[in-house]
């Protein structure tokens, strides 16, 4: 069994061709390396996230960024790609997979009541399922069986240990977006970060 292992809530940075437009600081990135959402980001990554939730949801970044925050606010439901990473003491990684949805990571805890394992994207396919009192993270075979595909083993009591960092980071992670909307003289900053927890479903303290 993989005694220590890490879990962090991911997200995907996003796609783009020659150069990325955005009217506030970003650092410089890979498209469509994974961005870990914690309370430690500075400014330039929180603004990356905002980024990736404003292009992945279809609304315009060559905009002013009082009207992308504001078109934030008005959308109905808002998505982003990635979810619960996890790295082994080995450093085995299995990370969120394509059209994967940090919007669901809620269902890594329902895993626990249910056996029921979430969906974690595919190409490749991971997925979980009980071994006794021990959590199988697979790296692929989901949807169909994989050859080559790996595990990462954490006993229940360690995954349900990870579930609540994850969920203390992303607490964490919603005072970082109101503190960066103030920084960038954004006035409905607690607003946005209103309308993050209800979106990705956080349970803010």
């Amino acid at each position: 069994m993989d005694s220590l292992i890490q879990m962090q809530a991911v997200i995907e940075a996003p796609d783009y061709e020659d150069e990325f437009l955005c009217p506030w600081e970003v650092p410089e990135f890979q498209p469509l390396s994974l961005i870990r959402l914690s309370g430690e980001m500075t400014y330039p990554e929180i603004g990356l996230v905002v980024a990736q939730l404003a292009q992945y949801n279809q609304i315009e970044l060559a905009k002013d960024k009082q009207v992308i925050l504001s078109d934030i606010l008005k959308a109905e439901s808002l998505v982003l790609p990635g979810g619960i990473q996890v790295i082994s003491e080995g450093q085995k990684t299995i990370s969120p997979s394509c059209c994967g949805g940090l919007e669901t990571w809620r269902e890594w805890i329902d895993f626990l009541q249910t056996d029921n394992s979430p969906w974690l994207g595919h190409d490749p396919s991971p997925w979980m399922e009980h071994q006794g009192d021990i959590v199988r993270i697979w790296s692929d075979g989901g949807i169909e069986p994989a050859k080559n595909a790996f595990y990462i083993d954490v006993s229940r009591s360690d995954f349900k240990r990870g579930l609540r960092i994850v969920e203390q980071e992303l607490q964490a992670f919603l005072f970082c977006i109101e503190s960066w909307g103030q920084e960038i003289e954004f006035a409905e900053s607690r607003e946005l970060l209103q309308k993050f927890n209800e979106c990705f479903d956080i349970g803010m303290l």
